[in-house]
């Protein structure tokens, strides 16, 4: 009879364990380009034949927008060579928006990364991101 609640534990456990938290974006930084949009940096350890795609908002709620970023393949054949991998865009987000929660997502719909970021005013070190080739 002891047996049934040790092994129930044990499966809590080892369930709690394979569980994994999200990575965070690092040098998540947002800041408000005009009324309508705003320019989106981070970066994360990513695989070196992927990129990030365009991001879009998908729900605003209490101030705060749900951004996706997806990844994007560079290559069929890729090494398994971890790299830092830097995303600057700027997506539409209306003045009522003063906060973004980011979420980066794999090809296969998974969310990889998250983070949460106040949206900065505008100043003069606030610019476009370049565009892309």
């Amino acid at each position: 009879m002891r047996l049934i609640p040790a092994t129930l534990a044990l499966c809590l456990v080892s369930g709690a364990a394979l569980a994994q938290e999200l990575a965070p974006l690092n040098d998540l930084a947002a800041c408000r380009l005009n009324s309508e949009m705003v320019s989106l940096t981070f970066s994360y350890e990513g695989g070196a034949c992927e990129q990030t795609g365009n991001g879009s908002v998908d729900l605003v709620e209490s101030g705060t927008a749900t951004v996706t970023i997806p990844i994007v393949s560079t290559a069929d054949v890729c090494t398994m060579q971890a790299v830092k991998v830097t995303h600057t865009g700027a997506i539409n987000a209306v003045a009522e928006v003063s906060a973004l929660d980011v979420q980066l997502v794999s090809p296969g719909g998974e969310v990889q990364a998250e983070g949460k970021v106040d949206i900065a005013p505008a100043t003069p070190d606030c610019v476009p991101p370049a565009p892309k080739d």
